[in-house]
């Protein structure tokens, strides 16, 4: 019938309000921590679980299939300093540029401690039930240690220019920049000190029982 008004194509979605941008940072960075959970915690049942059983006899196949623990010890206090200097950068911009900085640092200062433990292990990953697990743990552990070195810089990088530039006047009513930036901040160091929490359960497993 001519003249009549078509229907919709496809239902109008209303824009989400830029206020809630923030919040979903602070939601995603906990969902993220729950994937990690999710990833590694299948290292851990296979610790327990091969370890237990051992049918075979070949959770340690051979001699020194122990990893030096003074190496072990390096990487674990240059991740929870890395952890603690960028978990007080938030609220602080002022920081971010030099404790983030230092946090970056740190982090890759622990994945190449990890490199130089790999090449002075007298295992490989077919020497039984443990080695495996070592190698594949810690290894999957620096590639996505790596990826938080990436959202770091990104942090860090943000705030210098931010800082650099200077904060341009706003209307009240619009979200400003800045609050995006220490969402950013909080969410990244918030999933930093979990991540490196789970590094703390992984050195006392692998090295201490």
């Amino acid at each position: 019938m001519e003249g009549s008004a078509s229907a919709p194509t496809h239902p109008e979605i209303e824009l989400e309000p830029p206020e809630w941008q923030p919040r979903a940072m602070w939601v995603a960075a906990r969902q993220l921590c729950g994937a990690a959970c999710f990833f590694f915690i299948s290292f851990v049942f296979a610790y327990f679980y091969l370890r237990s059983l051992d049918l075979n006899k070949d959770w340690k196949i051979g001699h020194n299939i122990n990893p030096s623990l003074g190496l072990g010890v390096a990487i674990l206090v240059a991740l929870v300093l890395s952890a603690v200097l960028l978990r007080a950068t938030v609220g602080r911009p002022e920081l971010v540029v030099r404790a983030g900085g230092g946090a970056l640092l740190l982090l890759l200062l622990a994945v190449v401690l990890q490199v130089v433990q790999w090449t002075t292990l007298g295992f490989g990953p077919a020497s039984g039930g443990y080695a495996s697990v070592f190698i594949g743990w810690t290894a999957f552990y620096a590639v996505f240690a790596l990826m938080v070195g990436y959202w770091i810089e990104t942090q860090v990088a943000t705030t210098w220019r931010r800082l650099r530039h200077g904060v341009p006047a706003t209307p009240a009513h619009v979200l400003t920049d800045d609050a995006l930036i220490v969402a950013g901040l909080e969410a990244c160091s918030f999933f930093w000190a979990f991540y490196v929490a789970t590094g703390v359960v992984a050195f006392v497993i692998l090295y201490l029982l």
